[in-house]
């Protein structure tokens, strides 16, 4: 292996050897460029995320607004997989403190189940999937009597009859 000791026994080094650490060398630099590549890609995405969620972010939960990982990829001209592999299994700090997986910012679901668990907290006497499903169409939020049932046992609450 090439050890030189000073600047002027560089030129003793074989030529496999600088080619073998001129190698290495570049290989370091293609990582760092990828890992910086990455960060920029998360960086990108967050910065479209924040300026499309804002309300949500300042507001909660019910102001999260539908969101596909294709319309961010479209809004920032690169392939719906990329923003897929840089999102998955990585979270985020909201504001005040909590912190989400960046999923979260792709399920509008979240905002409808929310809306369930606060009109069941709220009920006098327990109300029925399907009468769950026509308070949510009398807020504009159209969703099937199956889907309540769904999103209630997600939620871990009981049905009517047991509540």
């Amino acid at each position: 292996m090439c050890r030189p000791i000073s600047s002027e026994r560089a030129h003793a080094c074989r030529p496999d050897d600088k080619r073998h650490v001129q190698q290495y060398v570049g290989r370091a630099k293609l990582f760092i460029a990828n890992i910086n590549q990455r960060r920029q890609t998360i960086y990108n995405i967050t910065t479209c995320l924040v300026e499309k969620q804002r309300e949500f972010l300042e507001k909660g939960i019910r102001h999260l607004k539908p969101l596909s990982r294709a319309a961010i990829a479209n809004d920032l001209g690169i392939h719906e997989s990329t923003v897929s592999r840089a999102t998955a299994a990585k979270y985020v700090m909201l504001p005040h403190g909590e912190v989400i997986p960046y999923s979260h910012f792709f399920t509008p679901s979240l905002s409808i189940k929310d809306v369930i668990k606060e009109m069941i907290e709220k009920e006098g006497r327990p109300l029925t999937d399907a009468q769950i499903g026509e308070r949510l169409r009398e807020c504009g939020i159209v969703i099937a009597r199956r889907t309540v049932a769904k999103y209630r046992m997600q939620l871990d609450i009981l049905p009517s009859s047991l509540r």
